[in-house]
């Protein structure tokens, strides 16, 4: 029978000393910035959330306009007889609101039946229009969806947008309300959150499924009430956090099957009433062609109408989960009384005695924070306190490895023996993050798009339409990157790069040319092989411009992006469209040109650039 460990001064010293390592880690959770400990947090908070289905209700429908019923629809474009159809459908089987989450673009031609017919239908209907943020300034959309403010109210985060891409203003006029359908991702790209509240040149909009649950509710407005800021619906009431929004709980699978109907199910009139009256219901679309996917956790390719369902479900459930300060404190009081426990368990105990108490621990823990995620809607934040455990537990180890065989070298070196010196573990703390603050700098954007790419999503399945985009970026990315560039970000089958930012560049016009040479060459590669070859990938059009930007991070909690704002960057932006026009695959600008050392740019004279003006632009053969 083995003999239990004498606790003495070596096992407190070593419990003491792993101990206040292991308060070391919430001391860093509690100083560093919430985007960082997100990136920390979040994955074992997204594990959480999928281990049991989210509350469901039956008074939400989707209505998807998927790729079998794109033909009907006429295509990409949307038929608007079809649409008005759809509604006037809609409308017929009585649902209690309609929530648009597509962008009717212009024409608009009023003399058009299809289009009267649609004004029509969305005017007999309780119905919200969907609206897309927009970097670009334009006149504030008409207020439709009133949004009352309590001046205790603080959102210093909120989305705040200087311009707004509608549908055509008679379809926004026709409609009761006017909603915001943009979405967000966090620090990885995946949408966990969605902002109840946007502002749009400074005016207040309510998010898409928060109309449609004020239309349904039959509530004259939106109320934004106290601090922390609470979000009132009619009779429903939900806490927001310091941006505005709202963390969402998403369906399965199963679930999201349940309460989705096909488009062309409700034109061939095969719906039964009972299956829409009263209800309410979102129209948009899981079709690739039209560009609504957006990543979720679990799913890379989730429809953007879902995403509003899901939001609309957990409004009307009362089922959103909250972040609140107390949450974080309790996780960070978990972790200094974990750590300690850990530190002392392991330096007292016998090492399987310690595994068992830390795995008791730790199920604790775990289930603690499932029980307060799906019965009580609060997120704790896991991974805190088990990194806690685990840096108290090997530190404590480690001191306590090292004390004995410290003993065991003052042993034999009594007994003139001579043993090397022991080897102890050390953590290595993490590297400091830098956020940049905002700095002007002279930079050179690069922008690309793929030529007919709208073409191309027509004829491949989703599946193998995101495979081919991964390659087709890996590449550019590559390419990129080996010039010395940062890619500040995709933009559906389009990408922007810098070059001098956020690091200094030497000769970045010429670098960001060579790299466009390189890219014009891969792309061309790239078309001739495989499957791009099969669906008739089109050419990647370039346009190159320097000038003057402002970088820097922007953000809040839970979203960081580097964003970058300039006149030139804009202009590159509209050099790539104008490759269309003039048959060239790159375009550069005035200011690059006089940048770069390039000899061998050919001048394609005067051109007149949408938004811009008329500017010198030159071409590289």
């Amino acid at each position: 029978m083995r003999r239990p460990i004498k606790i003495g001064r070596r096992e407190i010293r070593s419990g003491t000393l792993g101990s206040l390592a292991a308060l070391l880690v919430p001391v860093l959770f509690w100083l560093m910035p919430t985007q960082f400990s997100d990136i920390i947090e979040q994955p074992a908070i997204d594990i959480v959330a999928s281990i049991l289905p989210p509350p469901a209700t039956d008074d939400i429908v989707v209505i998807d306009i998927d790729s079998a019923s794109l033909d009907s629809f006429e295509g990409r474009r949307l038929s608007r007889d079809r649409l008005a159809e759809l509604v006037e459908q809609l409308n017929f089987l009585g649902a209690g609101s309609i929530a648009l989450d597509l962008v009717l673009e212009p024409p608009c031609d009023l003399a058009e039946p299809g289009i009267r017919e649609l004004l029509v239908a969305i005017g007999d209907s309780r119905a919200t229009s969907g609206f897309l943020l927009s970097a670009i300034p334009t006149e504030p959309p008409p207020v439709r969806s009133p949004v009352a403010v309590d001046s205790a109210v603080r959102l210093p985060e909120i989305w705040r947008a200087v311009g707004a891409e509608t549908s055509c203003a008679p379809l926004v006029e026709a409609a009761t309300g006017l909603s915001n359908q943009s979405l967000a991702g966090d620090f990885d790209a995946l949408i966990r959150k969605a902002p109840a509240v946007v502002t749009v040149a400074g005016q207040p909009f309510p998010s898409l499924a928060v109309d449609a649950l004020r239309l349904a509710e039959r509530a004259g407005a939106v109320f934004l009430l106290g601090n922390p800021p609470q979000l009132r619906v009619g009779s429903r009431q939900t806490r927001l956090d310091g941006g505005g929004n709202v963390i969402l709980r998403f369906a399965t699978r199963d679930q999201q099957a349940a309460r989705t109907i096909s488009a062309t199910e409700i034109l061939a009139r095969s719906v039964a009433a009972e299956r829409i009256a009263g209800k309410i219901a979102f129209v948009g679309s899981s079709a690739a062609e039209l560009g609504g996917l957006r990543p979720a956790p679990g799913d890379p390719v989730k429809p953007s109408v879902q995403i509003h369902a899901d939001f609309a479900t957990n409004l009307l459930l009362g089922s959103a989960p909250t972040a609140p300060r107390w949450a974080m404190q309790i996780s960070l009081v978990a972790a200094c009384l974990f750590g300690v426990l850990m530190a002392f368990v392991v330096a007292t105990t016998r090492p399987l005695a310690a595994s068992v108490v830390g795995g008791i621990v730790l199920l604790a823990w775990l289930g603690a924070c499932l029980a307060a995620y799906h019965a009580g809607n609060v997120v704790l934040a896991p991974i805190a306190p088990v990194l806690a455990m685990a840096v108290g537990g090997v530190a404590a180890s480690a001191i306590q490895f090292s004390a004995v065989r410290i003993g065991e070298a003052v042993i034999r070196q009594r007994f003139e023996q001579r043993l090397p010196a022991p080897v102890v573990s050390r953590l290595v703390a993490e590297p400091d993050l830098l956020k940049l603050k905002g700095e002007q700098r002279i930079a050179t954007s690069l922008f690309t798009d793929v030529e007919g790419f709208t073409t191309t999503t027509e004829k491949i399945t989703p599946a193998d339409l995101i495979g081919l985009l991964d390659r087709y970026f890996e590449g550019l990315t590559a390419i990129i990157v080996s010039h010395g560039g940062m890619v500040d970000k995709t933009i559906g089958d389009g990408m922007h790069a810098l070059f001098n930012a956020p690091v200094d560049l030497a000769d970045h016009a010429d670098a960001a040319i060579a790299c466009a040479r390189d890219i014009r060459s891969f792309s061309k590669d790239f078309r001739s092989s495989g499957l791009a070859d099969r669906v008739g990938f089109g050419r990647t059009r370039i346009g190159i411009e320097t000038g003057n930007v402002v970088l820097g991070d922007v953000g809040g909690s839970g979203k960081v992006d580097y964003a970058a704002f300039g006149s030139s960057i804009n202009m590159a932006a509209r050099l790539q469209e104008a490759n269309k026009r003039l048959g060239t695959s790159i375009l550069i600008g005035p200011g690059a040109q006089a940048l770069a050392g390039a000899s061998d740019l050919r001048d394609m004279g005067d051109l007149e650039l949408r938004g811009i003006g008329t500017i010198r632009a030159y071409s590289v053969d």
